[in-house]
């Protein structure tokens, strides 16, 4: 609809402007202007098609309540079924990202992260470690940020930079923290500097989508 109505336009624009510009420039702005629209049109439909109606039950619409299970975890390959307890809020500029706390019946919690960019990320965290546990110092921390390259472990740097964290999604509660990213394979290696020297490092398994199933999105 929106390119045939752009093509209308154009069409009257062309009848107007011949006789004052000539065919050549009419030709040059016809294709530029086709070529905008079509890159528009399937703009939208990748987003259309990404987009996850807010009723379905999908990771992306967990809310504090929902259940869902996760298939494959660990060394072990075991099977979780998780309940959210609180979700929280990472951002960084326009990029956000959530943390789920969940509890899968035993004493310890469980963590889950979802990102969702062009594709959905959800990654499940495997164990905590201290930054001397992986042989980091904050210094040479500050040199795989500045270099924006770095081996740690046999994880690559993929990403690092400034966020906030919005804890239970409350803009009122809000804490700012720097964070690396490292990754291999299905794994990754995230450290968090909370404060001026409050380090922590996590390891965790990058899912596949045929590994988590949703049973409800919230506490009906």
């Amino acid at each position: 609809m929106q390119l045939a109505i752009v093509l209308i336009i154009l069409a009257i624009f062309v009848i107007i402007l011949i006789p004052t510009i000539g065919m050549n420039v009419i030709f040059l702005v016809i294709g530029a202007v086709v070529a905008y629209a079509i890159i528009m049109r399937n703009k939208s439909i990748k987003e259309n098609l990404n987009k996850v109606p807010e009723q379905a039950p999908h990771v992306v619409n967990l809310e504090r309540g929902g259940v869902f299970e996760l298939r494959g975890v660990g060394k072990d390959y075991k099977d979780m079924t998780l309940k959210v307890i609180a979700k929280h809020l990472y951002q960084e500029g326009d990029f956000s990202w959530f943390e789920l706390e969940c509890d899968d019946g035993s004493d310890e919690k469980v963590w889950v992260e979802v990102e969702d960019d062009d594709d959905t990320k959800v990654s499940v965290v495997l164990e905590k470690k201290k930054l001397s546990d992986i042989g980091l110092t904050p210094s040479q921390l500050d040199v795989i940020d500045d270099e924006e390259s770095g081996n740690v472990c046999g994880y690559h740097y993929e990403d690092s930079g400034d966020a906030i964290f919005y804890r239970f999604c409350d803009s009122e509660k809000a804490e700012k923290l720097y964070y690396w990213d490292f990754v291999q394979g299905n794994k990754s290696l995230s450290v968090e500097k909370w404060g001026e020297s409050d380090y922590e490092v996590f390891v965790s398994q990058i899912m596949r989508p045929s590994q988590i199933t949703v049973l409800r999105n919230k506490e009906e």
